[in-house]
């Protein structure tokens, strides 16, 4: 008998032998889970400390909340959306006493050899860490973690046209950002020889 293809199929029964106390289960949900967390917990929080703690937290969140994986979209998008709600409760817990920013690099499109990132005056990590936190937030749920506007708004507790202002802003104050630098004379992060 052939194993069914991969898909929601093989994801609900993963989820809801998981959510069932299935150690075996349990463990592959957990090594599938672990590198998504790890990339949304980095993503939102910049010190290593912070999203480490951020990163346990949310892996058992999204652990316990396996059995009510409904596969009405793909598992790891879930996955994501959970980890990212319990991240950025972590996040605003520790709010007061420092910044957040992000730390996995967004991927960068090639521009006659060399990657936009390369050619930025400073490090993209460092622009955004410039910017407001919750446009920040914004921007990185969307384009560096792939969240839709209303997964957004629901995230962040914000209503959508709120969410796409952040959004508009921040890439705003990036471009200007930027700008300001390259008029400046700042040197790109890397070379391209």
């Amino acid at each position: 008998m052939a194993s069914p293809p991969p898909g929601v199929p093989a994801d609900l029964a993963l989820a809801a032998a998981a959510g069932a106390g299935d150690p075996e289960a349990s463990e592959r949900f957990v090594r599938r889970a672990l590198p998504l967390v790890r990339q949304v917990a980095r993503a939102l929080i910049a010190d290593r400390t912070e999203s480490e703690d951020a990163l346990q937290l949310a892996l058992i969140e999204v652990l316990g909340a396996a059995p009510t994986f409904r596969g009405t979209g793909p598992l790891d998008h879930w996955i994501r959306k959970v980890a990212s709600r319990a991240v950025l409760r972590h996040a605003r817990k520790t709010r007061s006493s420092r910044l957040h920013g992000l730390e996995t690099p967004i991927e960068a499109r090639s521009i006659g050899g060399a990657t936009v990132l390369e050619s930025l005056p400073r490090p993209l990590e460092q622009y955004l860490r410039m910017l407001p936190e919750p446009q920040r937030e914004a921007l990185v749920l969307r384009h560096a973690l792939g969240h839709t506007i209303p997964e957004i708004a629901e995230l962040t507790e914000a209503p959508e046209p709120t969410v796409i202002s952040r959004i508009k802003k921040a890439r705003l104050e990036l471009r200007r950002l930027i700008q300001r630098d390259i008029n400046l004379g700042v040197s790109p992060v890397a070379s391209t020889s």
